[in-house]
């Protein structure tokens, strides 16, 4: 066999076997470039986030006995829930604790009234909630730690906020044009489960085929074009 026509059934075989893949990643690619990652992420329908000052009547507690029963303590921060403060302690045999800054009281997570709170303070577009769950699995399209605070949101994007229930943080903001861009982000980098690893044996192979059909096809192409010349 020439090699022209070894190249030619290379070049076909190896393109059946991937060409699907290809467009694929190609109209992945278009997908993702269309839509700004802010839009995306939900940010542009999220209220902006700006430091405010500690007011020293917010601050009522005594650290040292709020934390004397939990162990030692590798960091401290303030944080606001809802706009009222709270220090989150940090531990190295144990989860993060919450306390209210006001009062001292360690708190066990945050409850469903204050994560509607949170999330309608976060949310500025139109619609308001209709729908708060306190998920201990992952509903698919929230990957973060657990449990967690799913409020749901009747605009047009179908927007779901989720909201730490250990420290009444937004962690993660979902809405269509993110499930859009996450099915075609799945397709791209060919992990249908957990959509999070690009380095796994399957994506490195199909690349590997398509940098051959893309190799094989480059070459008959110059060397057609060198056969039309000559005659």
């Amino acid at each position: 066999m020439r090699i022209p026509a070894a190249l030619t059934s290379i070049h076909k075989w190896v393109g059946l076997v991937i060409g699907i893949q290809v467009v694929l990643w190609v109209a992945g690619g278009l997908v993702m470039s269309a839509f700004p990652i802010e839009l995306v992420r939900g940010e542009t329908q999220a209220a902006p986030q700006q430091p405010t000052a500690i007011a020293a009547e917010e601050l009522g507690i005594d650290l040292r006995e709020a934390l004397a029963a939990h162990g030692p303590v590798t960091g401290l921060r303030t944080i606001r829930i809802a706009g009222k403060l709270h220090v989150e302690a940090l531990r190295a045999d144990g989860p993060p604790l919450l306390i209210d800054a006001q009062e001292g009281r360690v708190l066990d997570g945050i409850d469903e009234a204050t994560a509607r709170a949170v999330a309608a303070r976060d949310f500025t577009g139109d619609g308001g909630i209709v729908a708060a769950a306190l998920l201990a699995e992952s509903p698919g399209e929230y990957r973060g730690a657990l449990p967690v605070w799913q409020l749901r949101f009747d605009d047009a994007r179908d927007t779901v906020i989720y909201v730490s229930a250990q420290n009444g943080q937004v962690v993660a903001r979902r809405n269509d044009v993110w499930r859009l861009y996450d099915f075609f982000w799945m397709l791209h980098i060919m992990d249908y489960k957990e959509r999070v690893d690009f380095n796994h044996a399957l994506l490195i192979g199909a690349s590997a085929l398509a940098l051959v059909l893309s190799a094989t096809g480059f070459w008959l192409l110059f060397y057609r074009i060198r056969i039309r010349r000559g005659r």
